[in-house]
């Protein structure tokens, strides 16, 4: 609602309220379309109930989105399932319509399974008849009960975008031609699928770009193509050995969570951005033989790995971020040999006991924990040094020992003349 300034008899001016003109139905048709495109379904169907002119919009937009935790209030409402019936019958109606000389370009459907295989497989002949660009199907299981992704899907071959949730898919019994020769981007999260239903998969996937990988059921996956440039690998289940072939491939980034796993990236000579989260690298050799074999390699970050020593030697190196916040972050001693590294960072607990930098070409050195490592840097062009020296320890660790401890610390940098902050936060540590 607007609000108006006006001038009362007295002399004293006064907000008043005034009624809002409907800007909205002012609007060209193409405009409002486009606005309505951001809203879900739900809503934008609820608005064919204000005026003549938006009772039938919702059947002119382009994108279809249902999401019952979202749009109803029954998770709030237990043992109530009337909520829950009227979504169904609200997506099962939608679907009905035509939408004659209307492309749909997007088509999402997150809803929580409650058994209906039949209802799920229905709602999703709709994407495959209208010829959707964006398809963005999850389905929460119950237990172990995943529904099965229906084959057809996999051959849409307008579809350029493809994210699972939720679902099983297996094409390799019997074998299923897959035919996606538009899909850029694919992403399965709490899929159930295997080692060769995912090996033919990428081989109907031509001009894949970005793949997201968080299943279970792999163990020896590999993931094959020469188009594709990004790669999320998540460790669910027993994956032992994780092998990569592509060959433009710009980034990859692997998530760990249940133990040491192999990964092979000898075909990604192109990679240039590298981060692992929660693995088991630093207790195998094939972390330290991986990074100088990636001459385009320019930034590394390790995210609570887990392990004792690491070594990082690479020529093409910018940027390495390491950061501990007390996952099983056993590392002692870090060895990084960079003569282009520009930006290194530590930020972490108390475990990280020395450091040794070889980088001349090192402009930026930032240290933050609770603990001080012992330093030994190469580092002429330093510019900037940021040190945080965080509270949270008992008093008894204070004593001389961390003292002199800090005085070599120090003294490491004292030959760098440039720029400097030292931050202490260790007031709560003598309160």
């Amino acid at each position: 609602m607007d609000m108006k300034r006006v001038k009362e008899n007295d002399g004293t001016k006064q907000w008043k309220s005034i009624m809002s003109t409907d800007r909205i139905s002012e609007l060209p048709d193409a405009v409002a379309l486009h606005i309505l495109s951001f809203l879900p379904t739900i809503f934008v169907v609820r608005m064919s109930m204000v005026s003549k002119r938006w009772r039938h919009m919702w059947t002119l937009i382009h994108v279809l989105d249902f999401y019952d935790r979202r749009d109803l209030e029954y998770l709030r409402k237990p043992n109530n399932n009337r909520d829950r019936n009227k979504f169904f019958k609200l997506v099962t109606n939608c679907l009905k319509n035509p939408f004659q000389g209307t492309t749909i370009t997007k088509f999402k459907l997150h809803v929580d399974f409650y058994g209906g295989h039949n209802r799920i497989d229905r709602w999703l002949r709709f994407p495959l008849q209208k010829g959707v660009k964006e398809l963005d199907i999850s389905v929460s299981p119950t237990t172990s009960i995943y529904s099965t992704l229906s084959h057809d899907l996999l051959c849409l071959t307008t579809l350029t975008a493809l994210k699972l949730g939720g679902l099983h898919l297996k094409i390799d019994s019997p074998p299923i031609i897959v035919s996606l020769p538009s899909l850029l981007v694919l992403e399965f999260v709490n899929v159930v699928t295997y080692d060769q239903t995912l090996n033919n998969l990428l081989l109907g996937c031509p001009c894949l770009e970005k793949l997201k990988l968080n299943c279970f059921g792999l163990q020896q996956p590999q993931v094959v193509s020469s188009s594709l440039k990004s790669l999320e690998f998540f460790q669910l289940g027993a994956v032992q050995t994780v092998k990569v072939a592509a060959k433009n491939l710009h980034s990859f980034v692997y998530y760990g969570y249940s133990g040491s796993c192999n990964i092979n990236l000898t075909g990604c000579a192109l990679i240039r951005n590298l981060k692992f989260t929660k693995a088991w690298l630093l207790t195998d050799h094939w972390f330290e033989q991986l990074v100088p074999q990636l001459s385009h390699l320019e930034s590394l970050t390790l995210h609570d790995c887990y392990g004792v020593y690491v070594k990082i030697t690479n020529q093409q190196l910018k940027e390495i971020y390491i950061k501990d916040s007390g996952w099983r972050f056993d590392l002692l001693e870090a060895i990084i040999n960079t003569p282009n590294l520009v930006s290194f960072c530590y930020n972490g607990g108390s475990s990280l006991h020395k450091i040794s930098i070889n980088a001349p070409g090192l402009a930026s050195f930032r240290y933050a924990s609770k603990s001080i490592s012992l330093i030994s840097m190469n580092a002429t062009n330093l510019l900037n040094v940021d040190i945080v020296l965080r509270g949270g320890l008992e008093k008894k660790t204070f004593d001389n020992k961390w003292y002199n401890s800090l005085i070599v610390f120090l003294s490491e940098l004292n030959g760098y003349h440039n720029s400097k902050r030292v931050k202490s936060d260790l007031s709560s540590s003598f309160a």
